[in-house]
């Protein structure tokens, strides 16, 4: 048997590299040139936390706009978002505003009054959720 200890990344597929990178260094990511794959078409990003993700870039924008697994009505399976955790919801809220990033729910209260939540969209619709444990 073995353990999984923690999550290393989680990969984003996006349509355009460059607008993908910008918005997530705006979130406080930054590129890892040890992670750049051009034959995988992906690049590793990092906070100064050590969260990573990779952004792979060979998606393909659907005519409406929207994200597959979250905004059609036949739900099919994989991996609908990513979630990081953050010292203040309240905090990110005001610096969401000042960068004009759209808030798609929250804040809320899930979890029986133990975490507050909010969610927003990258250029791409990929869904990423900012947790408060409180």
């Amino acid at each position: 048997m073995f353990k999984v200890a923690q999550i290393d990344h989680v990969g984003i597929r996006v349509t355009d590299r460059d607008r993908a990178q910008a918005f997530y260094e705006r979130l406080g990511f930054v590129f890892d040139p040890d992670e750049d794959s051009p034959g995988g078409r992906s690049i590793g990003l990092v906070n100064e936390a050590g969260a990573r993700i990779n952004l792979i870039y060979n998606g393909r924008l659907r005519d409406d706009g929207g994200n597959i697994l979250m905004d059609i009505a036949d739900k099919w399976p994989g991996y609908t978002h990513a979630a990081f955790l953050v010292d203040s919801i309240d905090d990110l809220v005001v610096w969401l505003k000042e960068q004009d990033i759209d808030i798609t729910e929250g804040p809320s209260v899930f979890g029986h009054g133990r975490r507050k939540v909010c969610f927003i969209r990258d250029p791409d619709r990929n869904v990423i959720e900012f947790d408060e444990i409180l």
